[in-house]
């Protein structure tokens, strides 16, 4: 027994004429009848009766459809979450970010990428500190990071995104003193010795052009 025996089984009942059948499976008559035979030799039972020209199920029939049905959806709903996992995957976009990035900036970068492709891009997101986030790039662990400019690598692209003010918030210090203001620029790092997926590479054109 194959898959094919059931597929074409269950198309048989659907249709009640082997040429109708035949025609929606795309194979000839010949075959698929010599495929319901070989299935009922297999069972040693008939599955199928014919009356006034149409394919009408016995009581073994109806048993077998029934199970047939089964793995049949079994097997659709499988194909349908391998798909979904696979279209989840090849639009997964892993991003190493500073949270106030996280929190500020890609909200809405992101949101106005997936409307100017027309698309839905999954996120995955980690935070960390900018050594971290590089080193992880580097790795290849992450598709890009945002974050600020480590010099010691050398091998990663930083394109600078925009600037960010800081503020020092050590408690005590800061009813004390008027401190100033500091900033610091953000950039968009990513490197070139890992081959970047489609979606990532988007998204970088997308923020650098």
């Amino acid at each position: 027994m194959n898959l094919n025996q059931l597929y074409y089984f269950n198309e048989l009942v659907k249709q009640h004429q082997f040429s109708s059948a035949a025609k929606r499976l795309h194979i000839f008559q010949p075959s698929l009848s010599n495929s319901i035979k070989t299935l009922e030799k297999e069972l040693n039972c008939n599955l199928i009766e014919r009356r006034n020209g149409r394919v009408e199920l016995t009581k073994y029939g109806q048993i077998f459809l029934e199970s047939a049905d089964s793995i049949i959806l079994t097997l659709e709903n499988a194909k349908h979450n391998i798909n979904h996992t696979k279209q989840i995957e090849n639009n997964t976009i892993e991003i190493g970010c500073i949270p106030t990035a996280r929190e500020n900036f890609l909200p809405h970068i992101t949101s106005v990428f997936e409307k100017e492709n027309s698309s839905t891009f999954h996120y995955i997101y980690h935070n960390g500190i900018s050594n971290q986030i590089c080193l992880e790039v580097q790795n290849g662990n992450f598709d890009l990071g945002i974050c600020s400019k480590i010099d010691t690598y050398s091998d990663l692209n930083f394109i600078p995104l925009y600037v960010e003010n800081t503020f020092f918030t050590a408690s005590k210090l800061a009813s004390k003193l008027d401190l100033p203001q500091s900033t610091r620029t953000i950039y968009l790092v990513y490197s070139t010795k890992h081959e970047l997926s489609q979606p990532a590479q988007k998204l970088i054109d997308f923020i650098t052009n």
